[in-house]
């Protein structure tokens, strides 16, 4: 298989990357943002539960003082109580901004109200003196402990049980939205490999079939060429042979070897000549097709020669020169031929002109003798 085949079977193979690709992009794309925002929704999960417990904690701590006052009567559990107080008030408007759904809206409503309560209840508590073995602060306690306290502790309990769930069921899709990606890149692989599988078998086929004929007709071309009666000269734009073929090596003596790459100053065109050839080049690289001289040139083993240049610039599809074709003819001979002829047509044109004027005199000569004898005829006649 040739080398050309080769590389088409491996553009082949990698043709179908860009529709799979694009497919693969957009459904990895819209995994990849899910993915992202469950992300996004299990980390803002996690801090909506350390803010729950951080407040179901302060509110917890914040029995505490009210019940160590009751049994010491000791007046420092009332600093205490107030610097929870200021702390479960800021952790209560720091839930308040995570509150979004109805059921976490009520659970709310009720731990506020809890918290009222179990504020009221305390100023109460501890404006008792003596709380210690009070009938009416140990009732005032139980109320605020037993329906207060723990049924607001009960309920942001629930609320984390909600977030847990609403976290577990993410999590369940973000790892489903994983396995579908990586499920979709496994089919996105076998699909590319069996596609490619496909296109190389059918594409070799009739990448050889065309490599094949198109290797017949430049084989063609480059017989043709090589058979050509006149000289087949390629330049490149820099004006230096690419292409030299058997008739040109006939021509000047150099063999396709010797002439590529060379310049024909170098080779081929006499000094006195180069100026009227840079001329012809200069016009040619202009697009100008009309390119036709005749010029002396030069052989290898240096000896002058007339040739006759047909040359033609190379286009690009968008109309840039990229090179010039010369069709090159040794017309030494017929140069020589045309001396000659015009030689003896100038000798022949010499000679009629000579017996021309000989039959002019020989006319004037007849024309004289003529009247001569007219003339001696009328004199006898007058004796």
């Amino acid at each position: 298989m040739r080398l050309k085949i080769r590389t088409k079977i491996i553009l082949s193979f990698f043709a179908p990357i860009i529709p799979l690709t694009v497919i693969m992009v957009i459904i990895s794309g819209y995994l990849l943002n899910n993915l992202n925002n469950e992300a996004q929704r299990l980390d803002d999960i996690s801090k909506q539960r350390i803010k729950v417990t951080d407040l179901r904690l302060s509110l917890d701590r914040g029995l505490m003082p009210i019940n160590d006052y009751i049994i010491t009567g000791n007046k420092k559990y009332t600093d205490d109580f107030n610097a929870i107080y200021s702390e479960v008030e800021d952790r209560l408007k720091t839930v308040e901004d995570i509150a979004k759904t109805p059921q976490e809206m009520e659970i709310l409503k009720d731990v506020k109200n809890s918290w009222q309560n179990i504020r009221e209840i305390s100023l109460k508590i501890f404006s008792i003196p003596e709380p210690a073995g009070n009938k009416d602060a140990m009732r005032m306690m139980e109320e605020m402990d037993y329906k207060w306290g723990y049924p607001a502790i009960e309920r942001l309990e629930r609320w984390r049980e909600i977030d847990l769930k609403e976290y577990k069921d993410i999590m369940e899709k973000h790892n489903m939205a994983w396995h579908q990606l990586w499920i979709s890149m496994a089919v996105w692989i076998i699909l590319f490999l069996v596609i490619c599988t496909i296109y190389i078998l059918i594409y070799s086929r009739i990448a050889a079939r065309n490599e094949e004929a198109i290797y017949k007709s430049e084989e063609l071309l480059k017989l043709q060429i090589s058979r050509m009666p006149v000289g087949y000269i390629m330049w490149d734009t820099g004006f230096r042979v690419v292409s030299w073929n058997p008739a040109a090596e006939r021509i000047f003596g150099f063999t396709s070897e010797d002439a590529k790459g060379k310049h024909p100053y170098d080779i081929i065109v006499p000094k006195e000549v180069q100026p009227h050839v840079d001329i012809i080049w200069s016009r040619l690289l202009e697009g100008d097709s009309t390119g036709h001289s005749i010029n002396e040139n030069l052989t290898k083993d240096g000896h002058t020669i007339v040739c006759e240049w047909t040359n033609t610039p190379l286009r690009y599809h968008n109309g840039e020169v990229i090179g010039v074709l010369s069709m090159v003819q040794d017309i030494t001979e017929r140069k020589k031929m045309e001396g000659r002829l015009k030689e003896h047509i100038d000798e022949l044109e010499r000679f009629q002109k000579v017996a021309v004027k000989r039959e002019f005199r020989i006319k004037e000569l007849m024309d004289e003798l003529k009247k001569a004898k007219g003339e001696g005829t009328t004199g006898r006649h007058g004796e």
